[in-house]
Parts: C-alpha cells; structure tokens; sequence
C-alpha cells in the first residue's frame, strides 16, 4: 500500500524530506514515520515521538493539524 511518510536520518528527529512510498521501502541510515491523515508534516520539521506530531522547532511549541471535514 502506498503512503505518505516523513523520512528522518537515524538519530534525529528533523525531517529531512517527505515521500510517497511503499509500506515496505526502506533506505539506509534513516526511518520512516506516517504521515497520518489530519497531520501536518514538511521538510525542515521536528518529529515528536510522544505525540506523533511534527513541531516547527525542537522544543515542540508549534505544529499544525488538519481538520478534514
């Protein structure tokens, strides 16, 4: 199934680009996080596991979400 995913270089959190792919793509020296409906996520953004959201800065103040009606 393909899927919207935000490509993160192992050992961080800043989203390095996002990408349309496969549920089983995998490239060496970074993961992939969904991007779910309703989630905002572009290049440059921070990744906060707790929440599954994407932040603006690394102190996680600012993000956005989509209300899809």
């Amino acid at each position: 199934m393909i899927k919207s995913y935000a490509l993160i270089a192992n050992e961080t959190i800043l989203v390095v680009n996002t990408i349309v792919a496969d549920e089983t793509f995998q490239i060496e020296g970074y993961y992939l996080i969904e991007i779910l409906d309703g989630i905002f996520c572009q290049t440059g953004m921070y990744y906060n596991e707790l929440d599954g959201l994407f932040y603006y800065g690394e102190g996680f103040t600012t993000s956005i979400r989509v209300t899809l009606e």
